[in-house]
């Protein structure tokens, strides 16, 4: 697991910042270890002052598609568009 980022612990983020301020990067043997890796850092980790796509990322990585592998370009708009639908 790594995290690339400039931002460090008592950073101020600007109102007009970038809303990339991190990338967690996960590898594993295999795509079930990588999402393992991935689920366990994504839980893990502590983000505040602003919003974060964490809870995005954890619903995602519940959904079949994802994790076996079967999407394309146009999933995740339908997938978003099925949310909507359900809320």
């Amino acid at each position: 697991m790594r995290l690339d980022s400039a931002i460090y612990a008592g950073y101020s983020i600007p109102p007009y910042y970038d809303s990339l301020i991190g990338k967690l990067i996960v590898h594993g043997r295999d795509r079930e270890e990588a999402i393992a890796r991935l689920k366990r850092s994504l839980g893990e980790m502590v983000v505040s002052g602003v919003d974060t796509t964490i809870p995005l990322f954890q619903r995602l990585l519940a959904e079949p598609d994802i994790l076996s592998g079967d999407y394309d370009i146009h999933w995740l708009e339908k997938w978003a568009k099925r949310q909507k639908g359900e809320a």
